[in-house]
């Protein structure tokens, strides 16, 4: 194998194919990236066996071949370049890096045992722009359970039918965030209504790729995966069995309680009371339906106490008093964006709040209160 590439592209490669390394050394196989020249254009793969990324660039090639080497000090080492132009060569199981000022060789491993990263060609199921993909993905990835015991906990739900868009959906039965695309903003090409658990890496290494990319993405589903495709850049994962809880049935439509008011303000005035959360990271909201206001409260034996006051908007409905986990509310105040007016509807005292954008319906978040 012999090459000749920009330093820009290699490094942009690698960068994409190291959100599938395997995070233990346990093996180093799965810490390594497989390098192939083929024709004019070098491929940087790399898997945990969970996911696989695959990411391709131009370059000059004088000679096929490929190389199994270890990501972490082919990383580091390019980090430290400034050259424009890289030479690249495999000699007798060692890849040979060599620019005007340096000369370097890293080990090749086996490329025979480098893990197969499947590819799906022909279930191709939607295409859509990617920053509207790694919007959507990253409103519905907040409400995810970081917690492994409930598969179905810690993934995102993507449900795609006909006439009611695309939907995304997370739940650690705390909360839940719902972001739907309508049809008009993606193009469908199935007829089949699909639907898959995504586990929650595998969505958040498409959100930070897709945050990268200009052009859409292509989402290709079979029975037990699912992929990613961009021009240069494919992310395959495996799906998680299971089935996703019937959320529906718990999304409120009726309040006792509504309101609107700035999330600028109430991000900000929720911050400054955060620092007086117990260990239970519980903050006290009272809701003055006249009065058009909102008292932020909460207070720690060791720390002391803060109240804070928002002018609402708009006010309707009965007093009221609930109780939030603080991390939980920051998180979906983040989630709905800021400087947006939003909706804030309460139901009975055990029953979850939903927060959305006022002038955007695709994206709702909803938190059930604390028992103190």
């Amino acid at each position: 194998m012999r090459f000749t590439t920009l330093l820009e592209n290699i490094k942009k490669s690698l960068l994409f194919a190291e959100k599938a390394l395997g995070r233990t050394a346990s093996l180093p196989i799965l810490s390594s990236f497989m390098i192939e020249a083929e024709k004019n254009q070098v491929k940087i793969s790399a898997t945990n066996l969970e996911i696989g990324i695959v990411s391709s660039f131009s370059a000059k090639i004088e000679k096929e071949g490929k190389a199994v080497v270890p990501a972490k000090a082919l990383i580091n080492f390019l980090s430290q370049v400034n050259e424009a132009k890289l030479e690249f060569s495999l000699d007798e199981k060692k890849l040979k890096l060599k620019t005007n000022d340096y000369q370097a060789e890293f080990q090749s491993l086996e490329t025979e045992e480098f893990p197969i990263i499947p590819e799906i060609k022909d279930k191709k199921v939607l295409r859509v722009e990617s920053p509207l993909l790694a919007k959507s993905l990253e409103q519905a990835i907040v409400a995810a359970s970081r917690n492994d015991f409930r598969p179905e906990l810690s993934s995102v739900f993507l449900v795609l039918n006909q006439g009611l868009g695309l939907k995304f959906v997370s739940t650690d039965t705390f909360r839940l965030a719902e972001k739907t695309i309508p049809d008009n903003e993606f193009q469908v090409l199935t007829k089949e209504k699909v639907s898959c658990l995504i586990p929650l890496r595998t969505a958040e290494e498409a959100m930070k790729i897709a945050k990268e990319k200009l052009e859409p993405c292509e989402i290709s589903i079979e029975p037990n995966q699912i992929q990613f495709s961009w021009k240069e850049t494919t992310l395959v994962s495996r799906v998680l069995e299971g089935e996703f809880p019937d959320y529906e049935t718990v999304v409120p439509k009726d309040f006792e309680s509504q309101f609107s008011l700035s999330q600028e303000r109430f991000f900000e005035a929720l911050r400054a009371t955060g620092v007086f959360a117990s260990k239970l990271n519980d903050v006290k909201l009272s809701f003055l339906a006249k009065d058009k206001k909102l008292v932020l409260h909460a207070q720690d034996s060791f720390v002391g106490q803060n109240q804070a006051k928002i002018e609402l908007e708009s006010s309707k409905g009965e007093n009221k008093e609930v109780v939030f986990n603080y991390r939980y509310l920051l998180d979906g105040l983040q989630a709905l964006g800021a400087k947006e007016k939003i909706f804030v509807g309460m139901g009975q005292a055990e029953k979850p709040a939903l927060l959305r954008n006022e002038s955007d319906p695709s994206y709702f978040y909803i938190l059930m209160p604390l028992r103190l």
